[in-house]
């Protein structure tokens, strides 16, 4: 039985050149994403409408490595239901068994990574944020103080200091600079 599989990338020509690359896979069947039981994903489009439609269906989710650093890969994974990283180096033998394991329903991680993201402390989870915590998260990233963030939310800036203390406790963060840092690469998934 092949597997059908839809693949939904942010560039249109990786995207088609992926196809063709799988259509010389043995088992696999090119699908329309709807129908597919296993979809092919990249980080660019992991919070978009269609995915997360995909998500709620459980379709098995592979996200392919397209440059992603280790807190984006952390992040990805504990907040989104994907069943694995496909890199780019990976043989064809390599990925076809990836596929059949995944759709199998196990997971398809490198044992190296499944270490960092057991011992990573500084995970966010996206549930977790308060609407105000989201707002703060945005004035944050663009470089404004306390005082200014608490002007433009009309609060006072005890009470910025009080979010970001809550904002240090749910990501594991131990000063403003680490925390600013690991927003920046994970805001792209936050705002949703």
């Amino acid at each position: 039985m092949k597997v059908k599989i839809g693949v939904l990338l942010y560039n249109r020509i990786l995207t088609e050149a992926f196809i063709t690359f799988l259509k010389g896979i043995e088992g696999i069947e090119i699908s329309e994403v709807p129908e597919c039981s296993l979809l092919f994903i990249d980080k660019p489009v992991v919070n978009e409408k269609t995915v997360r439609e995909t998500f709620n269906r459980g379709v098995k989710t592979l996200l392919i490595d397209t440059g992603l650093s280790e807190e984006e890969a952390v992040f990805l994974v504990k907040n989104f239901p994907i069943s694995g990283i496909v890199y780019p180096e990976m043989e064809t033998d390599l990925l076809k068994k990836c596929v059949e394991k995944v759709n199998n329903g196990e997971s398809w991680f490198k044992r190296d990574f499944l270490s960092v993201v057991s011992r990573r402390k500084e995970t966010l989870y996206i549930s977790q944020l308060t609407d105000k915590e989201r707002q703060i998260v945005e004035l944050l990233i663009q470089g404004k103080t306390n005082k200014e963030i608490g002007r433009e939310l009309g609060l006072a800036e005890q009470t910025i200091k009080y979010y970001l203390n809550q904002l240090f406790k749910k990501t594991g963060c131990s000063n403003r600079a680490a925390l600013v840092s690991y927003l920046s690469k994970v805001y792209q998934f936050i705002r949703g």
